[in-house]
């Protein structure tokens, strides 16, 4: 605690309770002990290792029995492995100064111990950091992640875009981290370092790993070329097996930042080399793209406030002379007002592999767009916030087969009249050009269009029980052609019990869309580390339920088991994720011991 007032944020303290502790509270610094001893290290480590597996419960046609000529005929049709995804985690942390621990995964249909993973899981994780010795912040070997400006350059992790967080659009950077999550693509393999010098923070990195890679031409099983990079992660078929680890690919680079109390600027220097020839067939879409088998990029990036203000903003080029531009600022115009404003520019040849700013595409180029956001608290319990966002695309990109435009704006408005109720209702709206398939066989663009409205409410009834309670409808419409409209209600339960270490949630949902165009998103309660954002679409229900036990100190399980039912289907999916039923159903399983 830094101060006494921090006793009214305690669930349950009245004013007079705290009047009454008031004479027994100290509130002072507490002396740390900074040095670091191996032995304590040893003994008093946090160890944790987790155990999980999920599985499909309905059969999949990728998993059906065929016979041995129809496989030899197409090796595709039939996936290679099991259908459960198996995962194992070792994690370990001291006092956040040493960071070690790996991670094992295997996907659904991939094999196990046998075939092309006969050394069990097809992916295998490792990292170690360690942080603050002398003038050493940080020292990462194994893999790990690099995050550096606002992401026009270097940012090999996931990144949000536009969410109703409108203020939230200035990314933190936190320069070298360690890597353990199961994504196979974004990160990188190697040794980095960040050193402390004064006010100047120095890093420095090298990557070498290989990655999948869809083959174009080999001699000899010498690989000469390929025609792009593969990102599923998954292998499990022959098609996928072949691509896997195909090519090398080798990564330096660094960043020097200068840190003042009122400002900080960087610059960050990036190269990355492949063993062979990345080759496309060239088409109108795609002569931008980068080709080749190196690329090398630099960039700025800056932050500064003043009086009420923060700037921010990152400027980059790639080795072709391609330009990306990337500023924005956030204000406090009175108690009451906040305000975020971004402008972004990529140029439609701008190439940076490991870019991952912020966008309304895919990818950090053919892109200029407006953002605005704004936070307000009228009065007591209620917020609203709302964005808009206007963008251009200045060449074609897929699906559209012209320079476009779109835009889009958010509107929120949440009322917390206490700690155990708050509502919301969200509207939003989606409006940009795409192809529209015409007789004539030239593609002509028309608009297209999609609006969401939501109302969710969150209510604590007791210590032990809470309630969630959601409608949202959509409506998706494109050109002149009648609009589709679907909706989605659902309800969630939190229990606690009290005699027991054993907590469960659930949910009850209804959908009805007319297509999938209509569909909509929502995100779910999981086990521990994991997430899931289905999409509700078609006409059906889904229901899931998750439980967790604690047993003592040292042990967590947590169960998943979810459905959906589709009234109006008889096969769900396609290829070989083919059911052939009306339902999907899933079990997940997680196992952590904490020592």
């Amino acid at each position: 605690m830094l101060s006494v007032y921090e006793l009214q944020l305690v669930y349950g303290f009245t004013m007079n309770d705290i009047l009454t502790i008031m004479p027994f509270i100290t509130i002072s610094d507490t002396p740390v002990d900074a040095s670091f001893k191996f032995k304590n290290a040893l003994k008093y480590g946090n160890n944790q290792i987790f155990l999980k597996a999920q599985d499909i419960v309905e059969n999949q046609v990728g998993y059906s029995y065929i016979t041995d000529s129809a496989l030899l005929e197409n090796p595709n049709s039939r996936y290679l492995g099991s259908s459960y995804k198996a995962y194992v985690k070792y994690k370990y942390n001291y006092k956040n100064k040493i960071y070690w621990g790996f991670t094992a995964e295997k996907d659904p249909g991939e094999e196990f111990f046998t075939g092309n993973n006969k050394n069990g899981f097809d992916y295998y994780s490792a990292h170690l950091q360690i942080n603050n010795i002398g003038i050493v912040k940080t020292i990462t070997l194994g893999d790990y992640q690099a995050k550096f400006g606002q992401g026009l350059l270097l940012w090999s992790d996931m990144s949000l875009g536009k969410t109703p967080y409108v203020l939230n659009i200035r990314k933190k950077a936190q320069g070298l981290r360690k890597y353990s999550s199961t994504n196979e693509n974004i990160f990188m393999r190697g040794v980095g370092t960040t050193v402390t010098i004064k006010n100047f923070e120095v890093s420095a990195f090298y990557s070498k790993k290989k990655i999948d890679a869809n083959i174009k031409d080999s001699t000899d099983n010498d690989i000469s070329s390929v025609s792009s990079f593969q990102n599923t992660g998954y292998h499990s078929i022959p098609s996928e097996i072949i691509d896997k680890d195909a090519i090398d690919e080798q990564i330096f680079g660094g960043n020097i930042t200068f840190n003042h109390s009122r400002f900080k600027i960087g610059i960050t220097g990036l190269n990355y080399q492949y063993d062979v020839d990345l080759v496309k067939d060239i088409s109108p879409r795609n002569q931008f793209d980068f080709q080749g088998n190196q690329n090398s990029n630099l960039s700025i990036d800056y932050q500064f406030g003043l009086l009420d203000f923060i700037f921010f903003g990152e400027e980059a080029i790639s080795e072709n002379g391609g330009m990306a531009f990337l500023n924005g600022m956030l204000v406090n115009l009175a108690p009451q007002i906040s305000l975020s404003a971004m402008h972004r520019y990529y140029d439609k040849n701008y190439q940076a592999n490991y870019g991952n700013a912020f966008a309304e595409s895919s990818s950090n180029s053919n892109e200029s767009g407006l953002y605005f956001g704004v936070e307000i608290h009228p009065v007591k319990h209620w917020k609203i916030t709302a964005y808009f966002d206007n963008y251009k695309f200045y060449w074609i990109k897929t699906g559209v087969d012209a320079p476009s435009s779109g835009y889009d704006w958010f509107f929120q408005t949440d009322y917390n009249p206490t700690r155990n109720l708050s509502v919301y209702l969200r509207v939003k709206n989606e409006e940009k050009l795409v192809n529209k398939n015409a007789i004539s066989g030239i593609d002509e663009l028309v608009n297209q269009s999609i609006f969401k409205i939501r109302f969710h409410i969150s209510s604590r009834i007791n210590d032990q029980l809470s309630l969630k309670n959601r409608i949202e409808t959509s409506t998706f419409s494109e050109g002149s052609e009648n609009p589709d409209y679907g909706y989605m209600i659902y309800q969630d339960i939190f229990y606690d019990l009290k005699k027991i270490p054993l907590s469960l949630n659930m949910r009850f949902a209804v959908f009805d869309t007319d297509s999938y165009d209509a569909r909509i998103y929502a995100y779910e309660s999981d086990i521990l580390y994991a997430f899931s954002i289905p999409s509700y679409y078609s006409k059906g229900t889904r229901t899931y339920f998750n439980l967790k036990y604690t047993i003592g100190k040292f042990m967590d399980i947590w169960l998943r088991y979810s459905q959906t039912y589709y009234s109006d289907l008889d096969v769900i999916s396609s290829g070989l994720n083919q059911i052939n039923g009306n339902t999907k159903s899933e079990i997940k399983a997680q196992l952590r011991i904490k020592f």
